[in-house]
């Protein structure tokens, strides 16, 4: 059995719903505008309902290479699972609500990362692992709410029907 070391973590970002989806479901802009620094990416094929991509980042100072599945839900969320990899099994899950905060349109975030822990040592090292997910997540959602807020994404006109189909 399997078992996993899982941070979740909510962030509000003050755009409307469709654009967050759009921007955290665009592969390649975080590509092109470099949207995750730490992070490198590569397309494998992406379709209406789903997406194949390597993801390469390191991680308590492994470097890690994942081939990543992403699945858009019948509710607009969106599942990314590592089929190959180093994280083989693993999975990034993110969900979007519109919230309004202070009469301001806004997106609240919430993405659950869960990774598997090595069978040996697992259970010793799960809260190291934890922490250490837990500070690249924070910092990568920061990143996508900046990009949103301050960059200003604007979803790619080929985008749309992709993302009207996924929610």
């Amino acid at each position: 059995m399997t078992r996993f070391a899982e941070v979740q973590h909510e962030e509000w970002i003050a755009a409307d719903l469709p654009r967050v989806k759009a921007q955290f479901a665009d592969l390649e802009h975080h590509i092109h505008a470099n949207v995750h620094p730490k992070l490198t990416f590569e397309v494998l094929h992406q379709s209406p309902r789903r997406a194949r991509y390597v993801q390469q980042v390191r991680l308590l100072g492994i470097r890690q290479r994942d081939v990543f599945e992403r699945e858009f839900g019948a509710g607009g969320s969106m599942t990314d699972t590592s089929v190959e990899g180093f994280n083989k099994g693993g999975s990034l899950h993110f969900e979007f609500r519109a919230e309004t905060r202070e009469a301001r349109v806004g997106t609240r975030v919430t993405v659950t990362v869960r990774l598997p822990l090595p069978p040996v040592v697992g259970g010793l090292i799960r809260p190291l692992l934890e922490s250490q997910i837990r500070k690249e997540l924070l910092a990568a959602v920061a990143e996508d709410k900046h990009d949103l807020e301050v960059r200003g994404y604007t979803p790619r006109v080929l985008l749309r029907p992709t993302l009207a189909q996924a929610a």
